[in-house]
């Protein structure tokens, strides 16, 4: 009983922050931009929002079963209904937070079926560098294909923004004294919180955290199936980019948007996605700005695109976290 209370708490908890971020930002328009947001979701279509959320529903769908293949090797077995409900969970809770899904979804995972949570976040740590070869991969496929388009809008809207904020930076001594100390003093936690946990054994023999960890990372190398491994991650990275793509067809001004644009974007939307919390804000300043920089004719409907696109993403986080929290027990009733 305790343990399905603590579930129902921590849904309601992140369920309520994502929410409650997305009014924030909402909240933050000027009147002309109000205007333009709202005349430009007025005139959406609709019928190509919702397949950009199934599409990206099936992805997150993916990557729990995805899981499984990196959970196998340790002898461990979760449902797919937890996984799936652990993956969602945990997008959610980056909107609160940015890396907090990471740590949520193993603790899930660990409530639901009893997975290890050193074993489980070593598993996530891999998925992790596979994302960042995905994204590596998207990197030179735009390289290939958009050369110059990419070397402009890296400059202008990724290097010179970093290059000029680590410069304020370096103006400001207390700061830099700050981050030293800060990870001066993450450092030596993390050495002896590896000196405890990794001597701490439960009597059932169960390993110490560090070993677990070691354990889930060098689970790649024992995954059954490497080829459909493979071919579930550039599935993934596939439904994100052609749930981006069909959000062009919401408007009239994007409607005629090629592939190679929606590649670009989601490239740098990505990189908006890593500065905040879920993206919010700096993926729409982000995507709007390249967006019209790019195809200038689409400047009218580039904000209303941006938020459209990102508000794909949130709203098929918190649809389907709360789908799957209300179907796991009988996807796992029919699993078992």
């Amino acid at each position: 009983m305790k343990s399905k209370t603590g579930q129902i708490i921590q849904f309601v908890i992140f369920f309520g922050l994502g929410a409650g971020l997305m009014w924030w930002q909402y909240s933050r328009f000027t009147p002309e931009q109000s205007e333009n947001f709202h005349k430009g979701l007025a005139n959406a279509d609709y019928f190509w929002f919702a397949i950009a959320l199934v599409i990206g529903a099936i992805a997150h769908l993916l990557r729990a079963i995805r899981w499984q293949f990196l959970l196998a090797p340790l002898n461990r077995k979760a449902l797919l209904g937890n996984r799936f409900y652990a993956v969602m969970i945990g997008y959610l809770a980056n909107y609160a937070f940015p890396r907090l899904g990471e740590v949520t979804r193993c603790g899930v995972l660990k409530t639901s079926d009893d997975v290890p949570f050193s074993e489980s976040f070593g598993t996530v740590v891999v998925e992790r560098i596979v994302d960042l070869l995905c994204l590596g991969l998207v990197f030179v496929v735009v390289l290939l294909f958009q050369f110059a388009e990419l070397q402009s809008l890296w400059l202008q809207y990724i290097w010179n923004p970093a290059s000029a904020k680590f410069a304020a930076l370096s103006q400001n001594p207390l700061a830099l004294i700050a981050i030293l100390v800060g990870g001066i003093a993450i450092v030596i936690g993390v050495y002896f919180l590896r000196k405890k946990l990794g001597k701490k054994k439960k009597a059932d023999g169960e390993k110490g955290f560090i070993e677990g960890l070691k354990d889930g990372i060098l689970s790649i190398r024992k995954v059954k199936n490497p080829f459909l491994f493979i071919v579930y991650s550039l599935s993934i990275w596939a439904g994100y980019y052609f749930s981006l793509y069909f959000c062009f067809r919401c408007f009239p001004e994007t409607s005629d948007l090629t592939l190679n644009t929606a590649l670009i974007l989601l490239l740098f939307g990505t990189f908006g996605v890593a500065f905040t919390p879920g993206g919010i804000g700096a993926y729409q300043i982000i995507v709007t700005a390249i967006l019209i920089d790019l195809v200038p004719s689409t400047e009218p409907a580039a904000a209303s695109f941006s938020w459209l696109s990102w508000g794909a993403q949130v709203a098929t986080v918190v649809l389907f976290t709360g789908i799957a929290f209300a179907l796991r027990p009988a996807l796992n009733k029919i699993r078992q």
